[in-house]
């Protein structure tokens, strides 16, 4: 989908001498350093103390992350405006001393298995933060979380817009806006860089903003271990981070099904002709005002949100990929997305492992994801979020994985026709 600037940044034809590269032995890429921020005039700021730059500006992430219209989407540039209509700009909150600052993290996120896409979150003990860029970045921002071997990230902040999506904060290009498939006006904070060389430029210093330091290992202080006795602790200083939740239950709600029905071995049971005998009709409880689904499809800028009942990670047929919500809990009372201890596990259509199938209701396992929340505010309609990097983060009992003839015979008919507008699956998240 086509997003249009709203803001052109100056472009300065500074080249920088360069060490030559011969085609088949080229030199090998820098590997960065705190000395090197310090020769370029840099200071050191700790992520945390970045994101309460926002805070301090508007005084609370609630409300000015709605991308209804730029009157509740704010946004603040690090650096001086680049014109004079961006001077004039009243969501934009300007802020020079910043401009001479840098973060430094760890890698969080890879975009390997295709669940992320065009962001990298880096987290350096104190907070995390998204980076929303654009190209492969994997290959360069290296993670294994096998291992916890993680690569060191520096982000020179001059002219990054820290800019707010749904009480989410990202660093990006400048704020845009585009018409979405519902044909709705929607306003963005800021913008993913439309080309590598707008951040990664060597021959440029100008773009040259997000840059891959050494190897490191991932630790406690990145990885904080969330289960039953603790996860009310959680908090705004956490969005964004990775977070291990141990002992979450997956929730089915607002479904109706029909589990198999097994001997006093376990075993399935199955007719004459091979075929399985199923169990009574179960009807699963709703889960918050709406009663949507769970485990759902979502199609949400075709009008009103459209959900559907659906027992893969995603939803990917026919040239169409959907978003796909699996429910999980460490909390059995809660009654809503708000409620502390309940998680939506969010994964895109595109993501690899989109149509692997999901764990049956009332399956206990781990899972290691980003966690973020997505709401104008903190209100019923809340709802805290779990993207995962790969599929190995979703530890679930191989058993406990649904059968396709499971999967088959409970998945309603209009799960298979979601509303596309043009056939092509492109829908905003």
């Amino acid at each position: 989908m086509k997003i249009n600037k709203l803001f052109f940044v100056a472009v300065f034809g500074i080249l920088c001498a360069g060490c030559y590269n011969d085609f088949d032995t080229p030199a090998p890429a820098k590997v960065w350093t705190d000395e090197d921020m310090a020769s370029l005039g840099l200071e050191p700021i700790s992520i945390k103390e970045m994101k309460n730059v926002f805070i301090n500006e508007f005084g609370s992430l609630e409300n000015t992350g709605s991308n209804n219209s730029w009157a509740d989407t704010k946004t603040v540039k690090f650096g001086a405006p680049s014109t004079s209509i961006e001077a004039d700009f009243s969501n934009i909150r300007f802020r020079e001393d910043i401009a001479n600052r840098y973060i430094k993290g760890k890698v969080i996120s890879s975009d390997a298995q295709g669940n992320v896409y065009k962001s990298l979150y880096i987290d350096d003990g104190t907070a995390a933060i998204e980076l929303k860029l654009c190209g492969t970045l994997y290959t360069t921002f290296k993670l294994n979380l096998g291992t916890m071997e993680s690569t060191w990230v520096y982000v020179k902040l001059k002219d990054f817009y820290l800019g707010n999506y749904r009480m989410m904060l990202s660093l990006g290009d400048a704020p845009s806006n585009a018409l979405n498939t519902g044909l709705r006006d929607k306003y963005y904070a800021n913008s993913n860089f439309e080309s590598v060389d707008m951040w990664a430029n060597l021959n440029n210093p100008t773009f040259n903003r997000v840059l891959a330091g050494g190897p490191c290992q991932l630790d406690a202080t990145n990885i904080k271990v969330v289960n039953a006795s603790n996860y009310a602790q959680l908090g705004q200083d956490d969005y964004g981070r990775l977070i291990r939740f141990e002992g979450v239950k997956i929730r089915y709600a607002n479904v109706t099904y029909q589990d198999e029905e097994r001997d006093a071995e376990g075993n399935i049971k199955r007719d004459a002709e091979g075929k399985i005998i199923w169990g009574p009709t179960i009807t699963a409880p709703a889960f918050g005002s709406n009663g949507d689904p769970f485990p759902n499809w979502i199609v949400t800028d075709s009008g009103s949100p459209v959900f559907s009942a659906w027992y893969h990670w995603a939803y990917t047929r026919n040239n169409v990929s959907l978003y796909g919500a699996v429910l999980m809990t460490l909390n059995d009372a809660a009654t809503g997305s708000a409620s502390p201890g309940a998680y939506s596990i969010r994964t895109s259509g595109y993501a690899r492992f989109s149509m692997q199938p999901v764990p049956r209701n009332g399956t206990i396992g781990n899972v290691l994801g980003i966690y973020s929340i997505y709401s104008q505010r903190l209100n019923d309609y809340a709802q805290y979020q779990i993207t995962v990097n790969r599929i190995e983060d979703l530890e679930f009992p191989e058993e406990s994985l649904l059968s396709q003839e499971w999967i088959d015979h409970n998945t309603p008919d209009a799960s298979y026709n979601p509303p596309v507008k043009d056939g092509s699956g492109e829908y905003d998240e």
